[in-house]
């Protein structure tokens, strides 16, 4: 497996690609990232992701969390603190007063392990210790991309040794176009889910679930154009409460149509979805290096992510679903990407 510029915390970092005749995905070992994902359209091979053209990119100030593996804890936790089992925690704050996806230094930054690898599959692992960003216990945890023929999947898994809390999921920057394209305002987009979780000024949750009946959020039944979404309800960031059909484990969460045809379904055994729809790419008020890579320049609305997830700050409100994970037991999450033509 061929090296990906220098190593990082004196582990070497790779680049492997896998491959079927309609997918081609670039997976580094730093932060378990996906790199570029290129879907075979009318024998055209089209990259729909964001991502840099080399090591050097993520390391010298790139973009934190950016199509990357997301923990120990994505989304925000409000104020960077909790408390568990009686014990008060203070976390990394990194977005004003809140924690968000794990902190400055997060899944985002480590250099992970190569368990094994595939033509078609790679399981990456990455331990990161008790104390790490302020959350108690050291964590174990394992990546798995695998394509299988139009379908990408994201497999995780995670133990510890301590009560703890773990939610991850991956935070890829969509563009059914090409990454290079101008912005995805074109695009349509069906979102299975019914209420949304309420955020107040600082996006800390609320706790409240919101209906969505009668609003621009509602993204349900037949994909709706994101330009007159975003028109009315403003740029969209929401995390969305998934309507799982009863009895079922998995289920189509999102569908995301481009204007060439290319489909992206996002399935899922999760609770929720995240929703961004790129309202602060290419700001003047960020770092020059985060929002060129591969060749283009990416402007606001140019990616949409969709990211399957725990509910955002679980430990702070009861009702919501836990991410609390104990000793002797595995935190699992699996979701899937399936690309397909109208």
């Amino acid at each position: 497996m061929p090296a990906w510029g220098d190593t990082v915390n004196g582990k070497e970092v790779v680049l492997r690609t896998l491959r079927s005749d309609i997918l081609e995905v670039d997976v580094s070992s730093l932060g378990a990232t996906l790199v570029a994902v290129r879907v075979k359209l009318s024998e055209e091979w089209i990259d729909v992701l964001m991502g840099y053209e080399s090591l050097d990119r993520y390391l010298d100030n790139g973009k934190p969390n950016f199509s990357s593996c997301v923990g120990r804890c994505a989304n925000r936790i409000a104020a960077g603190t909790f408390e568990l089992d009686g014990e008060t925690y203070t976390l990394d704050k990194n977005n004003g007063p809140h924690h968000l996806h794990g902190g400055t230094e997060g899944f985002w930054q480590q250099a992970f392990d190569v368990v094994s690898c595939t033509e078609t599959s790679l399981t990456l692992s990455v331990s990161e210790p008790d104390g790490a960003m302020g959350y108690p216990g050291r964590v174990d945890v394992k990546v798995t991309y695998e394509v299988r023929g139009n379908e990408l999947h994201f497999s995780y898994e995670g133990v510890t040794d301590k009560p703890t809390l773990l939610s991850m999921t991956n935070h890829g920057y969509w563009n059914l176009k090409g990454h290079h394209a101008g912005d995805v305002l074109d695009h349509k987009l069906m979102v299975a889910g019914s209420r949304t979780t309420a955020v107040d000024g600082s996006m800390a949750i609320t706790g409240e679930l919101l209906s969505v009946d009668g609003m621009a959020l509602d993204l349900r039944g037949e994909s709706k154009l994101l330009r007159g979404a975003v028109e009315e309800a403003g740029p969209i960031d929401v995390n969305y409460c998934l309507d799982r059909p009863e009895g079922a484990t998995d289920m189509l969460a999102a569908r995301c149509v481009g204007p060439n045809g290319l489909i992206m379904d996002v399935w899922t055994d999760q609770p929720g979805l995240q929703v961004y729809t790129g309202n602060f790419i290419g700001m003047a008020e960020h770092p020059p290096t985060w929002w060129h890579g591969k060749g283009a320049r990416w402007e606001k609305f140019g990616a949409v992510c969709l990211e399957p997830q725990l509910w955002p700050d679980g430990i702070h409100h009861k009702h919501f679903p836990s991410p609390i994970l104990r000793p002797g037991e595995t935190y699992r999450q699996h979701s899937w990407h399936v690309f397909t033509t109208e």
